[in-house]
């Protein structure tokens, strides 16, 4: 891994060690889900990614077998497995395993740390979309984090 930003919800799993009562941290865990780095090795039958490419993650994978799934809707997939949400651990760590089809190819202007926060970007890209904002919008944006600062560095 090279760069992983801190998200909300890494820091209420680090305070309170949950987020509501479905996903409560019941042993030591591994936060981190906004993340890039370089491949250091690739499985078995892998073969659209290379040792020493540079990729972001998308930190969800799905069971790619239901209906949502299917249908390109995978974000609503019930058996997702997310980077850093009880039982998974994440990705702030030297070396992450992941899977190869939800790890994309950073083009070379891009630079790891602009990779990393693809996810949050991308986040707010479906909140935007979802909500009708659009150039000339007039939103608050509260917080600070990765989403506050994709927001303030697009505008």
């Amino acid at each position: 891994m090279h760069a992983v930003g801190i998200c909300g919800s890494d820091v209420h799993y680090w305070i309170d060690g949950r987020i509501g009562d479905m996903f409560v941290v019941k042993e030591p865990m591994i936060l981190g889900h906004e993340s890039s780095g370089i491949v250091s090795a690739v499985g078995e039958g892998v073969t659209k990614l290379s040792v020493g490419d540079r990729v972001a993650i998308e930190p969800g994978v799905p069971c790619r077998i239901c209906e949502f799934c299917k249908t390109g809707r995978y974000n609503l997939c019930a058996d997702v497995v997310f980077c850093a949400t009880p039982p998974g651990n994440g990705s702030l760590r030297r070396y992450y395993c992941h899977a190869a089809d939800f790890c994309y190819k950073l083009p070379d202007h891009v630079s790891l740390e602009e990779g990393a926060l693809l996810e949050p970007l991308s986040v707010g890209t479906h909140a935007c979309r979802r909500a009708g904002v659009t150039l000339g919008s007039c939103v608050l944006v509260c917080g600070a984090g990765s989403h506050w600062f994709n927001v303030h560095a697009g505008s």
